[in-house]
């Protein structure tokens, strides 16, 4: 199923149903506990692990602001993708998934990739005819600045991955490169 639909009323496209769109943090946190008792793990080592402090860890199950990144190690950790924590999400077109499996003892680690996601986001604001202000109210809970903030690149919160790949009609994967640890 194609995610953005043509409007015939209107002539432009439709956009995918972002707010029903959420990361399940408690699902996140359910599944780090898990994987820490069978493992015998405190979190402090669960954390020398993934990578991000275990008060982050333990942050994810009250889901406030999380730097993406970081809950990106974290489902790779327990050998997930980002996308399979998403509740509520569009079916992406096919070819946009950039899942990659990379083994635990790898030198390498995912990101998200600002720059890609702007560039995304400039591409279909431009198609559509759309200033920054529009699509900014348009996703939600996000200013214009954040937007094109992403330009520069840097880090993004989860929840903005989350709706400008739901409003994009991609996985939240498809933004990720692999890097050195």
């Amino acid at each position: 199923m194609n995610p953005i639909a043509d409007d015939s009323t209107t002539g432009k496209e439709s956009l995918p149903p972002i707010s029903r769109v959420r990361f399940d943090f408690p699902a996140l946190y359910g599944a780090l506990d898990a994987e820490r008792r069978r493992r015998g793990l405190s979190w402090q080592q669960v954390a020398r692990e993934v990578g991000p402090a275990a008060s982050t860890l333990t942050r994810t199950a009250r889901g406030g602001p999380l730097e993406a990144d970081g809950v990106l190690a974290m489902v790779r950790w327990l050998g997930r993708t980002f996308d399979s924590f998403m509740s509520g999400k569009v079916s992406a077109p096919p070819g946009t998934s950039a899942t990659v499996v990379l083994p635990p003892d790898s030198a390498e680690t995912r990101r998200f990739d600002a720059r890609a996601v702007y560039m995304a986001l400039d591409q279909r604001r431009r198609s559509l005819a759309m200033s920054w202000t529009d699509v900014a109210r348009e996703i939600g809970g996000c200013t214009p600045a954040m937007l094109t903030r992403l330009a520069k690149g840097g880090r993004m919160d989860v929840r903005l991955v989350v709706t400008v790949s739901a409003w994009l009609g991609r996985t939240a994967e498809s933004f990720t490169h692999t890097t050195q640890r």
